[in-house]
């Protein structure tokens, strides 16, 4: 794994520490972690959108014992949803393209018609890597994903298809306040995902200062420290933030720039927690 490889290199006794290998314990007024001996300096969570209830809690319980986490608790909460962490950005005014959250057939009808009818784009509220986002033309295929998706509880995300002719599609690595790396994805011919995972095609980007800006400023209102952002730039050269990972990969990143990526992010760990510990 990249990270341990750069952060021993850095010289640090770096380990991965596995949720179900922990025990979050309250005990005489004291918060500790039963598991890792000795507990961590600097915890840096990279357990994707799926990430689970025992582990989001075990994260907080982290920051409790006083373990210096990055990203933490609070702004993993928020971004491991996809409505959520839109619904925070758009309340800063963060252009994010229009969206709505149903849970049930006759909301989607209406929200395909609001939205001007077939194709729409539909997404799980927890996916990552393109898995979990569809392309809904035909209305018939609604219900079948409202059940694949447990949409009555879980919600299911609709949002308007901006079509791939003659749109960019970028991922910006912000990490504290940079950006070191940068991709414009092309998908697939036939697909509208241009992931990589999804097989997208990547060249290396230099953002404009502005297109920098809002990845920044997006990743600072949703209080993360390290962030993946997704970004469209339509045909009439508006930019819409499609989404914020807080555990973004990075391999793609590194082959097509060929940058130490996780060099960066652990660089970046050291600092925080020197800022945190007094250090200068």
């Amino acid at each position: 794994m990249r990270l341990l490889e750069a952060s021993r290199k850095r010289g640090h006794e770096a380990r991965l520490i596995h949720p179900k290998h922990c025990r979050p314990t309250l005990a005489n007024g004291r918060m500790t972690v039963e598991g890792p001996d000795p507990g961590p300096d600097a915890l840096l969570p990279r357990i994707g959108a799926t990430i689970n209830d025992y582990a989001l809690a075990l994260i907080r319980h982290f920051e409790f014992s006083g373990t210096d986490v990055i990203n933490g608790f609070s702004a993993i909460a928020l971004t491991r949803d996809k409505f959520l962490g839109l619904e925070t950005l758009a309340a800063d005014g963060i252009p994010v393209p229009r969206s709505i959250l149903v849970s049930n057939p006759g909301n989607l009808e209406r929200a395909v018609d609001e939205l001007g009818g077939c194709p729409v784009v539909v997404k799980a509220l927890r996916s990552r890597q393109g898995k979990g986002v569809f392309l809904l033309e035909d209305p018939p295929e609604a219900a079948d994903l409202l059940d694949r998706f447990d949409a009555r509880n879980r919600g299911l995300l609709v949002q308007e298809y901006i079509p791939p002719a003659n749109r960019l599609d970028v991922r910006l690595l912000a990490v504290g306040d940079r950006i070191p790396a940068a991709l414009a994805l092309t998908p697939q011919e036939g697909d509208f995902r241009a992931n990589i995972h999804q097989n997208g095609l990547a060249r290396a980007l230099d953002p404009e200062p502005a297109l920098a800006e809002l990845a920044l400023r997006a990743k600072k209102v949703l209080g993360l420290d390290i962030a993946g952002v997704d970004i469209i730039i339509d045909r009439g050269g508006d930019p819409w933030v499609i989404e914020v990972n807080y555990s973004p990969g990075f391999k793609g990143l590194e082959a097509v720039s060929g940058l130490d990526i996780a060099a960066e992010i652990i660089h970046y760990v050291e600092r925080v927690h020197a800022r945190k510990n007094g250090d200068r």
